[in-house]
């Protein structure tokens, strides 16, 4: 879908000054100290009304939100074949959160035995772009928050295609938000065609030996096709065929040896590089089809987590419905009868509601108190957006001209509230022009020319940082991992400090967050190439991507301003574009 058409709508906050005002108006929100011979000073902002500051791109609604409706649970059907009954139904993908599943008495953990068998038919995959069909988790999961990943979960994705196919994959996510998932080669053919399934893990399964030796040295961390593999084995034995490696490589899956990667470039393989320090392992065999093994990450082997549910869980990212039917069904050994209604919790999911959420921003002054000790803050919604995306925003205060040659401080306080992985943001100065720079290119632009802050974001094994990033060119952008941050709601104090003349006068950053610090040292390529930053305040990453929330108070920063400075009070800008159905255009 794309988006044709985008129109801006302006509109005042509930604020008495900024209900009848111009636009320039006396600085009376912040609190500034006198200016330093070289203009530098420290501006105060509690937040306690709307600053003002400049918004770009970061509300973003749509101008024809659509009304979708889950309709999921218990059934009277028999589209499975198995017998009058049935648990399924439409589910779409929202972040909107939907379940319909079963409580279990004591939550499990890793510790646990646990599995689901079944049986599972499809009717509808949905529509839209590649890879933004169909969506929705089978599984085990916790009933407090589900999102991108599920928090606490061991669960199967099913998803659809647009030839009409499902796939597979294993996600599993701990109460630290460490997560991992794994695509199985399985494609489930047909609509309405009845298949098995089964799914279990065993907390003392240990990983052994390799299916075939030979495929081991061929295998690389980095992603390789089938044929550029055989490739590599054809030189040393002639003798092998494209058939002989994929049955090597699909061995070599079964085992959890590999990872396997499907995407609309092309299938994708990659070494497992912590083989041999795994145990316990998730195994999910469809109809009469291999046993696929799936390792835990020994990092998160001993982390917590807390299954509280069984069941059908929706996909929370938007998209299209899907339509599924699982019968047969047992759980932990125990056959779930389902020819009468077994009345399972429901949350959301026979419910009709106006779909407002998309890939957008939705941050900036907002009356919440989630960060500080009284209601005002700034944050809000953040989704990484693709760089060559146009709807990349900031909302920031203009600091006049500051450089790698100043003193630049800033603090305050700081709460996550929720986030799905593979999200991020920026908190910290850069170049406004640099940020809304186009890119034709589809690149992956995370760190911008002319930045440095805090960047929150992280990989999916682990979750989320809070590090140091400075970027004076994209070339030279460098990023010291910080103290893992989890999205907990806990509020935290931060202290952001750049010294010019540390670090042999080349310059370093100083990080804070409540009482761990860590220490950034600039290049001397990065010192030389300068920065010109010319506002502070939140950005999104622009690195496609998914979503986070998170909320900043009582914010102390470094400025330049002239004696007498008069700030620019802007209004809120709505940017409204259409609804883009079916998935993402970028």
């Amino acid at each position: 879908m794309m988006r044709s058409k985008v129109t801006t709508r302006v509109v005042l906050l509930a604020v008495p000054v900024l209900a009848i005002t111009a636009i320039a108006m006396a600085w009376s929100q912040g609190v500034a100290s006198e200016p330093s011979q070289n203009g530098l000073i420290q501006v105060h902002e509690d937040f306690s009304r709307d600053p003002g500051w400049e918004g770009v791109n970061n509300r973003i609604e749509c101008s024809d939100c659509p009304t979708i409706t889950q309709n999921f649970g218990w059934s009277p059907t028999s589209y499975c074949g198995a017998g009058k009954g049935e648990i399924g139904g439409t589910i779409w993908r929202s972040r909107t959160p939907a379940y319909y599943a079963m409580p279990i008495g004591r939550p499990l953990t890793f510790n646990d035995a646990f599995s689901a068998e079944g049986r599972i038919v499809f009717r509808r995959i949905g529509e839209g772009a590649v890879g933004e069909t169909g969506a929705a988790y089978i599984g085990f999961f916790n009933s407090a928050q589900q999102g991108w990943r599920p928090w606490s979960s061991v669960a199967l994705r099913m998803f659809g295609k647009t030839d009409d196919t499902a796939g597979v994959q294993v996600d599993y996510m701990t109460s630290l938000w460490g997560g991992y998932g794994d695509e199985l080669t399985t494609r489930l053919e047909g609509l309405n065609v009845p298949h098995t399934w089964r799914m279990s893990y065993d907390p003392n399964e240990l990983m052994g030996n390799w299916p075939d030796p030979r495929l081991q040295k061929y295998m690389l961390a980095e992603r390789q096709t089938a044929e550029q593999i055989y490739a590599q084995i054809k030189k040393a034995e002639p003798g092998v065929t494209l058939d002989d490696v994929k049955h090597m490589l699909q061995q070599a899956l079964d085992a959890g040896f590999v990872r396997f990667f499907q995407r609309p470039n092309g299938a994708w393989w990659t070494l497992n590089l912590d083989y041999g320090k795994f145990r316990g392992a998730i195994t999910v065999q469809f109809d009469e089809g291999p046993k696929q093994r799936f390792f835990l990450l020994p990092e998160h082997r001993t982390s917590p987590i807390a299954l509280d549910r069984f069941g059908i869980f929706n996909f929370q990212v938007y998209s299209s419905p899907i339509e599924l039917y699982i019968s047969d069904l047992k759980v932990n050994g125990e056959k779930v009868d389902l020819s009468q209604d077994p009345h399972w919790e429901g949350k959301g999911n026979r419910v009709s509601f106006v779909e407002r959420d998309f890939q957008r921003e939705d941050f900036g002054y907002s009356p919440t108190n989630w960060a500080g000790d009284k209601p005002g803050e700034i944050g809000g919604l953040f989704y990484r957006t693709e760089a060559v995306d146009p709807l990349h925003g900031y909302y920031a205060d203009d600091i006049g001209r500051v450089t790698l040659d100043d003193p630049i401080d800033f603090s305050g306080s700081v709460a996550f509230t929720d986030g799905g992985t593979d999200s991020g943001m920026f908190l910290g100065y850069f170049n406004a022009k640099k940020k809304m720079a186009t890119f034709k290119e589809k690149l992956a632009a995370q760190y911008l020319d002319d930045s440095m802050g805090i960047l929150v974001t992280g990989p999916t094994r682990v979750g989320y940082y809070f590090s140091a990033q400075c970027s004076p060119k994209r070339e030279l952008a460098k990023v010291v991992t910080g103290p893992v941050f989890l999205p907990n709601r806990t509020r935290h104090k931060f202290h952001f400090q750049y010294d010019p003349k540390a670090n042999g006068g080349v310059g370093r950053i100083t990080v804070t967050l409540d009482e761990s610090s860590f220490h950034m040292d600039l290049t001397p390529q990065q010192r030389a190439a300068g920065a010109n930053f010319d506002h502070f305040g939140l950005t999104n990453v622009r690195r496609g991507g998914k979503y986070l929330s998170i909320y900043f108070d009582d914010l102390t920063y470094t400025a330049r301003r002239p004696a007498g400075y008069q700030p620019v009070r802007h209004k809120q800008n709505i940017v409204l574009v259409p609804f883009p159905k079916g998935g993402r255009e970028y």
